[in-house]
């Protein structure tokens, strides 16, 4: 009864269903409290309330669990304390009260639950110290304390020896003793010693305190700067921030892709699928559509490929990036692990798609001017990984399928799964990490020979990208056999003859572009002649420049390569010279 139009209370009645096993009404716009008898229910085993519009408290019989499995009351308003379990209850497997309202302190009695493997309780206003009692649950496998104002020392063993910082996220006052646990939660290292001398406690605290109030105002005019900044871009993306909670279950996710049905599935890549899925932010029946990252499990390095997304994404922000919100990392009904990225929508698809549709005759396909923007988005992008973050990030599998489009016919780079952090020397040195495998045709020739990841990999793979936005051929193509490739091929190709083996789609759009321009470019890029300024740029000229471009990245020495500042500044020199925009 899930996803409907329903209202009111939650009756009464359903204290008569005594056979009663699964009550499903997540998302449905119930509203007032959660009636003590249905958890006198006997034979009820699955109790999904979520994203409904209860209030009150919740029941005093809450703790009189019986034979519940499953449980998740999360999204609502319900309010007041979490009540005792009052023995022990060897069957509740799944507990989620997050995204209420719910005070006090975790009781300590939760160690009762001694079936438990998923326990959330994020987003609420819980305070005080995490009992060290929850260690006491052997087989809890997934614990989410988020976004409360909890305190104290974290635990260290039991579920706590493997609980990482997104679990205790929004907690600024917790703390670990030990250094390299503290660093590792991104939380304090525990004071042992107090200071006894209140004068010696005024001399420390105030220039703390001035300090930081500095700190916080240039933290702040920078935030505004960087907001005005990117208030042109980012305006759609930030709305859809503030109106998802910053944790999902398992069960939102499974609702808002229709239980990851087929048509919502927008393409499998080697550790997921991508799923459309529209999210209900619980105000005012308001929906999100967004898109889902589910990870396979089964493949042995997915969960790696998830840490290290959600690593590469948690502090990176550029329009020119696929941006990563909420992640899900549970367990599902079956009590199987669950992991699931949430991404920005993108209603274009991928560029592989517009590049290799199913069907070449019907629908659009990209003209010349939206390949050029698409490659200067990507560049942007890039650009921005390589030479503005510290340290430096490498992608490592930049390849058509990775670049989504937007609305706009905006390019955002997404999939950073196989992402690497640089050392903080050298943008040229190498990534002291196991080098990347990538796709087959983008990976760069040093990869194949034990070569680690560094930035000329990926600019490798951007002109591998470039060269088919133009050519249209991937680099797998049955035609590069024998020690031809796409680069090699393209190179041997005079520039008099590039447009033989260019899209013939391309031919409607060079044919209405501006022949005029009130600059010129050099193909040779190597200066212009003067016989050439103020010439005619023909469309014919603008591809070669970009495959031009294209092959000096995708040269076989990285010596050789561009960096991707010196790829974007080429690619700009030719849309200022080709188009007036």
């Amino acid at each position: 009864m899930g996803n409907n139009q329903l209202s009111g209370r939650i009756p009464m009645s359903l204290a008569t269903c005594q056979q009663l096993k699964i009550l499903y009404l997540a998302q449905t716009g119930l509203n007032g409290s959660i009636p003590n008898q249905i958890f006198e229910l006997p034979d009820l085993k699955f109790l999904q309330l979520a994203n409904n519009s209860l209030i009150s408290s919740l029941p005093d019989k809450f703790g009189n669990l019986r034979q519940l499995e499953f449980m998740d009351v999360s999204g609502n308003q319900l309010s007041g304390n979490i009540p005792p379990m009052t023995q022990r209850y060897p069957s509740l497997r799944s507990l989620n009260i997050a995204r209420n309202k719910i005070t006090g302190s975790i009781p300590k009695s939760l160690e009762n639950l001694a079936a438990l493997e998923s326990l959330d309780l994020s987003s609420n206003n819980l305070s005080g110290q995490i009992p060290k009692e929850l260690q006491n649950l052997q087989v809890l496998q997934m614990l989410n304390l988020s976004f409360n104002r909890f305190e104290g020392e974290v635990p260290t063993n039991g579920v706590f020896a493997n609980v990482s910082w997104d679990s205790l996220q929004g907690n600024s006052r917790l703390c670990a003793f030990d250094h390299d646990a503290a660093e590792k939660l991104r939380v304090t290292t525990c004071v042992t010693k107090k200071v006894s001398n209140s004068h010696l406690v005024l001399k420390v605290t105030i220039p703390i305190s001035a300090i930081i109030v500095l700190v916080c105002a240039l933290c702040l005019v920078w935030a505004l700067d960087t907001k005005k900044k990117s208030k042109i871009r980012n305006n759609g993306t930030s709305s859809v921030v503030k109106v998802l909670p910053p944790r999902l279950s398992y069960s939102e996710i499974q609702l808002g892709t229709n239980g990851f049905a087929t048509e919502n599935l927008l393409g499998k890549g080697a550790f997921g699928s991508v799923y459309r899925a529209v999210l209900s932010t619980g105000e005012n029946g308001t929906q999100t559509t967004v898109a889902a990252k589910v990870l396979d499990l089964t493949q042995s390095k997915a969960s790696k490929s998830f840490d290290a997304e959600c690593e590469a994404l948690r502090n990176i922000r550029h329009r020119n990036l696929v941006k990563v919100f909420p992640s899900c990392s549970s367990i599902d009904h079956t009590g199987a692990a669950f992991k699931c990225l949430i991404m920005e929508f993108m209603s274009n698809g991928n560029l592989d798609k517009w590049l290799h549709p199913d069907d070449v005759e019907c629908g659009s396909t990209l003209t010349l001017t939206q390949r050029l923007n698409i490659a200067i988005d990507v560049a942007t992008a890039l650009d921005y990984l390589h030479h503005d973050r510290d340290p430096p990030v490498v992608h490592c599998d930049l390849k058509p399928g990775n670049v989504l489009l937007d609305e706009d016919m905006t390019a955002h780079v997404g999939d950073f799964g196989l992402a690497r952090f640089l050392p903080h020397d050298s943008l040229r040195n190498e990534s002291s990490t196991i080098g990347p495998k990538g796709s087959i045709g983008y990976i760069a020739p040093e990869y194949g020979l034990g070569g680690k990841a560094s930035t000329s990999g990926d600019v490798y793979s951007f002109g591998i990208l470039l060269l088919e936005l133009i050519i249209v051929k991937k680099p797998t193509d049955r035609m590069f056999q024998e020690g031809l490739s796409l680069n090699k091929f393209v190179s041997e190709v005079h520039e008099s003859k590039i447009l033989d083996i260019t899209d013939p789609r391309l031919f409607k759009d060079i044919e209405s572009l501006t022949r005029s321009s009130s600059a010129s470019y050099s193909i040779s890029g190597e200066g212009s002649s003067s016989s050439s300024n103020n010439s005619a740029f023909r469309g014919e000229e603008c591809v070669a420049a970009m495959v031009r471009v294209g092959l000096s990245c995708a040269a076989h020495s990285s010596k050789e390569r561009f960096t991707m500042r010196e790829s974007l500044s080429k690619l700009l020199e030719i849309k200022r010279s080709f188009i007036r925009f």
